[in-house]
């Protein structure tokens, strides 16, 4: 009987890693996003040398069926982008995802189908960095029926090795899996050895840090690691055992206190040069520090030796223990023989935190240009897909998606069809899109749904940034159209980054502004800026004005800002979008009038963002009142925050959609 030929699908980049080292690397017919794959394997030369055979003579591979001559297909896309976005951020869009129970990975549409594999490696410890094992079985049970899915969930060392021999078994060669993880205790082994040679009385106590805003410790086998690096863990480890617990978020006083010899920055999900910069730009955390003052703070390559439980925890062993007994000659020496001893300023550095690090902050009008040439290129070479320099990733361009005809559902970075079939668009949309489509009932046309507006309508169309200057400029809206003969119908626009799904400057989530919109019954249309995109600002707002123009044919468009005096922004806006009509209602309104009608609606608005040190005045969180404008107009602050000193959210839902609006 002929055996089906071996086809893997990688949904780690871990096993990945493991399947290279058993020489399977050309049965696999399927990747993620965030692989590493081929000759260009950053361990390529290291992880092959641990499969002692190195033949291929037991592998199931079957040439004229695995299709090897062709790079695997990328099976997962991402919601958050490590390249580009803060620690913060993604800490913020990791604890969203844990909290709505929804993973930050997604397979790439039909992709893993597509490929055909004969096994699934996959993983079930963590749903929100990795596909979540759910959605894997859903697409097995619907279109793989035959195909073998393998979950693993290491959380020691030990478990981690384990699943080479795992691995290999399931892919029919477990003594390849018995060599490499004899191969790996016998590495590490040495590691110790060279360790032993310390003249030192006592262990080096290290703190490895996984994140830094906000501050994490080391978790899983990360904490066995530290044990076979002949180091001490500068944080207390559980009583029940070794690396059985998971990394937990810290204060800054909690790491002062435990005083470590040794601080190593492995990121997760960071290379060493990223993991530099983020320290230096943490100078003022870290400079109490012993280890600061002593010049033993350390930077590595977090993604590649520590957050994947794979064969590269080896080096990230070897690693820790460089490192933490940099100084010991002897101990250097033992440690720079091994062959698979990572080199200084490669998978490591010492931080020279007197070198400045260039921090892009992103603005609200700011949109760095990197892909959008690459896709309007690969369309017009009408390519399914392009290569996103910043990431890797391969992205499905619009040329691709309009062959498949439909919205597929997915938040496509490139959908042109508005996300009609996004489910939770707020979270998933990479297009202009209406998050919300209005009120279905309402008495007043103004606030009629979309699908409702006739052609030829006026429109207009009100940027809302969620906060007080906005809601005040609807009041406003609403006044005029109850008091003049000109009818119109009212459309709010909102932008947000497209990975935090945060407002920018005003540091409100979409659901917010969503929820606010609901409230008062006016459609909401979202316009996710995408940095790294090389879409202009105003092109993306003219992205979402055509959005607008698809739903209402021939309507007559005005743009209405809540600018109160600022000169300079508001010739900004006049120059960038002359080919308009424009209106500022709150234009050089007194703050009086503004907070005597903010007053009259009854609605709460609390300060969202605070940048201003005011001595403890301004506090995100507290409410902006009357009394806050005077004690900050005597700190010499704008009353009403104009020149960016505080953000607001108001929160229209705190009184009934009448008195909100009227």
């Amino acid at each position: 009987m002929t055996t089906k030929p071996l086809r893997i699908a990688s949904l780690l980049p871990s096993t990945t890693d493991i399947c290279i080292s058993l020489g399977l690397q050309r049965c696999i017919v399927g990747i993620t996003h965030e692989c590493d794959f081929g000759s260009s394997h950053p361990l390529y030369n290291s992880l092959s040398p641990l499969v002692v055979d190195g033949s291929d003579k037991n592998n199931t591979c079957n040439d004229n069926e695995t299709s090897s001559s062709l790079p695997p297909l990328t099976l997962t896309v991402s919601q958050i982008d490590p390249h580009i976005q803060s620690q913060a951020a993604i800490d913020a869009a990791v604890k969203s995802s844990v909290h709505n129970g929804i993973s930050l990975y997604n397979l790439n549409d039909t992709a893993l189908t597509d490929c055909n594999p004969t096994i699934i490696l996959t993983q079930s410890l963590c749903d929100v960095c990795a596909v979540a094992k759910d959605a894997v079985d859903s697409e097995v049970a619907c279109n793989l029926p035959k195909c073998k899915v393998l979950s693993l969930e290491p959380e020691t060392l030990d478990e981690v090795v384990d699943t080479f021999i795992t691995v290999a078994d399931a892919c029919g060669v477990k003594e390849r899996g018995i060599e490499l993880s004899k191969q790996f205790w016998h590495d590490t082994n040495q590691i110790l050895q060279a360790t032993s040679l310390s003249k030192k009385d006592k262990k080096p106590k290290v703190l490895f840090m996984e994140w830094l805003n906000p501050p994490f410790d080391a978790g899983h086998w990360i904490t066995d690691m530290l044990e076979y690096a002949g180091c001490s863990s500068a944080l207390p480890l559980p009583s029940e055992g070794k690396g059985t617990r998971k990394s937990i978020q810290l204060d800054w006083q909690q790491i002062y206190d435990s005083d470590p010899d040794v601080v190593i920055i492995g990121c997760c999900g960071f290379d060493m040069i990223r993991n530099e910069d983020d320290a230096r730009a943490a100078v003022k955390q870290l400079e109490p520090l012993r280890a600061f003052q002593t010049n033993d703070i350390y930077a590595s390559d977090g993604n590649l030796y520590f957050a994947r439980p794979g064969p590269g925890l080896r080096e990230g062993i070897a690693i820790l223990a460089r490192c933490a007994y940099d100084g010991e000659a002897e101990v250097v020496d033992a440690l720079e023989q091994l062959p698979f001893m990572p080199g200084e300023n490669k998978g490591w550095s010492k931080i020279d935190f007197t070198k400045k690090t260039e921090t892009f902050v992103p603005d609200i009008e700011d949109v760095a240009c990197t892909y959008s040439k690459l896709h309007e290129e690969a369309c017009s070479a009408k390519t399914d897909f392009y290569t996103d320099p910043s990431t890797g990733y391969s992205v499905y361009t619009e040329y691709a998606i309009k062959k498949r005809g439909k919205c597929c559902g997915s938040g496509c970075r490139h959908c042109p069809y508005n996300h009609e079939n996004v489910k939770d668009k707020a979270k998933h949309i990479q297009q202009p899109a209406f998050l919300f489509e209005g009120a279905s009932d309402g008495d007043d046309p103004l606030f009629a749904s979309l699908y409702s507006i006739p052609p030829n309508s006026q429109v207009k169309i009100l940027f809302w940034s969620s906060g007080k200057d906005s809601y005040l400029t609807l009041r406003q809206l609403v006044k005029e159209r109850m008091t003049s003969s000109s009818q119109f119908h009212l459309i709010l626009l909102t932008t947000f980054d497209a990975e935090s799904r945060i407002i920018a400057h005003q540091e409100v989530p979409i659901e917010d502004v969503v929820r606010q919109a609901k409230h008062l019954g006016v459609p909401l249309l979202g316009v996710p800026l995408r940095r790294g995109s090389g879409e202009s600002y105003i092109s993306r707002i003219e992205k979402g004005i055509a959005a607008i123009h698809k739903q209402v044919q021939d309507c007559d468009i005005t743009l209405v800002f809540g600018d109160l005096h600022l000169d300079h922004i508001r010739q900004w806006r006049d120059e960038e979008l002359k080919q308009y009509k424009l209106q500022y209602p709150l234009w050089k309104v007194p703050h009086e009038e503004l907070i005597d009608d903010l007053e009259k609606s009854g609605v709460d608005v609390t300060l969202s963002a605070v940048t201003v040190d005011s001595g403890g005045v301004l506090r995100e969180g507290i409410k902006f009142s009357r009394k806050l404008m005077t004690d900050v107009k005597e700190l010499g602050i704008d009353e009403f925050g104009e020149q960016g000193e505080f953000h607001s959210l108001a929160k229209v839902w705190t009184v009934s959609r009448e008195r909100a609006l009227y």
